[in-house]
């Protein structure tokens, strides 16, 4: 790879890294907020929802403006709308404003998700697409890691408006370097066919050290047939494994999902302080970080099938443990390790699964499916939780109740 695609695919990478931060950030800040305005565990359930929430919808949304506006300018407004949304978080006087702020924070991430997947995809050589990917997805944990640390000093220091503040920093300086270094994706400046396209992907190429066009190719018309709609994963060819395929994504991705958002509030509520709270939250995202390393060296060895079934008993076995010792913080600490590697992972090989169990023709569509059923679940889970502590349920009680989905 040139360094013109290595410069890419590491801007993505920070973009996704500030993804993390940004999305994540609200979990480790719960609890000082929590306490501050006394919220109960419904309504801060609600307030972690937000953002996820707000992910779902630009998702839905707004991503499609890519295809129409292309994928730079995407990026570059989701930039601007994370930024936004960040910034805005830090001078909420209350719950409601918090909560709006957060969803737009989710809207400007969710917005440029997909996009940023692309343009990795196009630019990374095809030796090294798939470990290009994998390492621009790594980004979303270290930037979740780097917010817990971020939390630790600033929020001592100056209060939690603070790190919302430095994110959106961040965040918004991250539009100039994508607008000097982020090129637009090849495939969306063939389909525009403007009088310079040649000119600018030739442009492209030189810098990638590949052979330059004398014209533009044609482009092949997407046929429009049943395999596109999701109609045909409800045929009765495929019903039964779609509605199991649907629940389990729902339900996994409820576990990670309560996982990455509550854990440091209930630490907190176990008797610990806030920095032993954000510090095992932290440790989730170490495993998670570590479980994109260890999918890789599984599926080399076992099926994909084999190895969401190991990871998801993994994960399973380390909630249940972790739900069982929250008085001793050094297995606490361990514990969180275990999640995020276990939880993290069996998600990702469920992804490979989803790709295995159907058809070529109808594949993007199963993909896509399971992703939105997976995305529904991230949002309600962190506000289902906060209303199951409302009613009493012991934090334990809850940690092994969103364990159980992994035995499936």
């Amino acid at each position: 790879m040139s360094f013109f695609q290595v410069r890419a695919v590491a801007i993505c990478l920070l973009i996704n890294a500030l993804d993390g931060f940004d999305i994540l950030v609200i979990a480790f800040l719960a609890p000082e907020i929590a306490q501050q305005w006394r919220l109960s565990p419904d309504t801060l359930g609600i307030l972690l929802s937000a953002g996820l929430a707000g992910m779902t919808a630009g998702s839905l949304l707004l991503s499609p403006l890519a295809d129409r506006y292309g994928r730079r300018p995407a990026i570059l407004l989701s930039l601007a709308v994370t930024s936004l949304g960040m910034v805005v978080s830090a001078f909420t006087g209350d719950l409601a404003q918090l909560t709006a702020a957060r969803f737009v924070t989710g809207l400007g991430i969710g917005a440029m998700l997909a996009s940023l997947t692309t343009i990795v995809a196009e630019y990374a050589s095809d030796r090294r697409r798939a470990a290009a990917i994998g390492f621009s997805m790594a980004g979303y944990p270290i930037g979740a890691i780097f917010g817990g640390f971020a939390t630790l000093y600033l929020l001592e220091a100056f209060g939690w408006q603070a790190v919302f503040l430095f994110g959106g920093l961040l965040t918004g300086l991250m539009i100039p370097l994508s607008l000097v270094f982020l090129p637009e994706s090849i495939e969306y400046l063939l389909t525009r066919r403007d009088p310079d396209t040649l000119e600018r992907i030739n442009r492209v190429l030189g810098k990638m050290n590949k052979p330059q066009l004398d014209h533009l190719p044609d482009i092949e018309p997407m046929p429009a047939t049943a395999a596109n709609r999701v109609t045909e994963l409800l045929a009765p060819a495929f019903r039964r494994q779609t509605a199991l395929v649907w629940a389990v994504f729902f339900l996994t991705l409820s576990s990670l999902y309560f996982a990455q958002t509550w854990t440091p509030q209930i630490i907190v509520d176990a008797g610990f302080d806030l920095s032993e709270g954000v510090s095992v939250g932290v440790l989730i995202q170490v495993g998670a970080l570590l479980g994109i390393l260890v999918i890789g060296v599984l599926t080399a060895r076992l099926s994909v099938a084999t190895t969401a079934a190991l990871l998801m008993g993994f994960g399973f076995v380390a909630m249940a443990a972790f739900s069982l010792t929250l008085g001793q913080i050094g297995t606490l600490s361990a514990l969180a390790v275990c999640i995020g590697l276990g939880v993290n992972a069996a998600v990702i090989a469920l992804y490979a699964l989803v790709a295995d169990v159907y058809p070529v023709n109808i594949r993007t569509t199963a993909i896509g499916w399971a992703i939105g059923v997976g995305r529904f679940s991230a949002v309600l889970s962190p506000a289902i939780a906060g209303f199951v502590l409302d009613l009493g349920v012991e934090e334990g009680t809850l940690f092994l109740i969103f364990a159980l989905p992994m035995l499936l």
